[in-house]
């Protein structure tokens, strides 16, 4: 392959994955990692070398009505599999939040979304675009942060009926799960449109949005479903599919021109390249995985108190822990910090010295990290990585 002198000029080296034969313990990442099989066989099947690499048999003018390869029977699997009857593939979950927002501001102007407080940013941006007013349920406060079905339904009452209720399945601060099955009966009881947002456990655990009585369900492939990103899904039912899948009815008055394949609320045709093969290819292990759930939540716990156990390091968020994400308060790291010439920093420096990546740098009295999908040996290598950090004399 030739290359441009422009591109020669650069300095490749500094290109590299310095980091592909480390351990990640990001739990943005964790359930993010695509199996080592799909990535060979992307490189090996040629998907790398173009950018929408889907759309040359494109016929229909909207990438998830692709049958070469069959895009359309996918995402009908992707609705069957989460408990929905349709789904359309989107540029991130936050992409298909708003797809929710646009339609329900649609429904309800200037409505209020009543959401939980350990909501991604997103959920409240996303509602911010459309014009909608947030409005936050509490939580229990330190340590746990819970949300609890009582304070969800006292502000239900408090507000007289939401525009729609959203709730985080699991939460990226402390990943506790919301009780999104409860909030989902009243919501049903009470015919409130509901969104269950879950990009942190779509891909990871079972989940059926019917049994949780959602009427949205929001996805990430790249967090939750072992892809390469930006990917969300967007999960609804047949009733609420033909609001939030409207198709365009645009026509400008100079040219006529019609766009009646494209989706205005996922911005008419959605990613056509990568994460969507990524995603298509990982989907039969991500199947599968779901089913040891429980097996990942007890070597999660089991982690949890070995790492208690190293000194002055507790966990905060919900116990028994339901979900990966983990969230430490960490004095034992934040007193050495103090003294040590890297500040903050040498938390996670230390742990790179010793092949794991993926805590936040410069933060060392609060940590948030994940061991979803690693082997005992490497559980084994991580603990032992922080032991040996906890033991670092400034």
């Amino acid at each position: 392959m030739s290359v441009s002198p422009e591109f020669s000029a650069m300095d490749v080296g500094n290109l590299s994955y310095r980091y592909k034969d480390f351990i990640i313990i990001n739990p943005l990442m964790r359930g993010g990692i695509v199996p080592k099989s799909v990535t060979e066989r992307l490189c090996d099947e040629g998907w790398l070398e173009v950018g929408y690499n889907l759309c040359h048999d494109c016929i229909e003018g909207r990438s998830s009505l692709i049958t070469k390869p069959n895009v359309k029977e996918f995402l009908s699997e992707i609705a069957v599999f989460f408990g929905g009857d349709e789904a359309e593939h989107t540029f991130g979950c936050r992409a298909a939040q708003f797809a929710v927002m646009k339609t329900i501001s649609e429904v309800s102007p200037d409505g209020v979304v009543l959401s939980d407080p350990n909501s991604h940013y997103s959920t409240n941006i996303a509602a911010e675009m459309c014009g909608l007013k947030v409005v936050e349920s509490p939580h229990t406060g330190y340590p746990e942060y819970k949300v609890e079905v009582d304070s969800v339904i006292e502000k239900i009452e408090e507000i007289g009926n939401p525009a729609l209720v959203v709730m985080t399945h699991a939460d990226p601060y402390y990943g506790n799960l919301a009780p999104v099955k409860e909030i989902g009966k009243v919501c049903a009881e009470k015919e409130i449109p509901y969104m269950v947002n879950s990009a942190y456990t779509g891909g990871v655990m079972p989940i059926n949005m019917k049994d949780l009585n959602a009427d949205f369900l929001t996805l990430s492939a790249h967090k939750s479903m072992a892809s390469i990103g930006p990917l969300g899904f967007l999960v609804t039912t047949y009733e609420w599919s033909r609001k939030v899948f409207a198709l365009s009815k645009s026509k400008p008055d100079w040219t006529g021109r019609a766009f009646g394949k494209k989706i205005p609320n996922v911005f008419g045709c959605s990613i056509g390249g990568l994460p969507l093969v990524c995603a298509m290819n990982s989907f039969p292990y991500v199947k599968e995985r779901v089913k040891k759930w429980d097996e990942e939540i007890n070597k999660t716990n089991k982690f949890i108190d070995a790492m208690e156990d190293l000194g002055d390091i507790m966990l905060l968020g919900e116990r028994p822990h339901r979900h990966h994400l983990l969230h430490f308060e960490t004095p034992l790291f934040w007193e050495i910090s103090k003294k040590h010439r890297r500040k903050g920093f040498f938390l996670a420096e230390e742990m790179i010295k010793r092949g794991i990546v993926g805590l936040h740098k410069g933060l060392s009295k609060h940590i948030k990290l994940s061991v979803y999908g690693l082997s005992d040996e490497e559980v084994s290598k991580v603990l032992e990585a922080f032991k040996e950090v906890a033991e670092i004399s400034a």
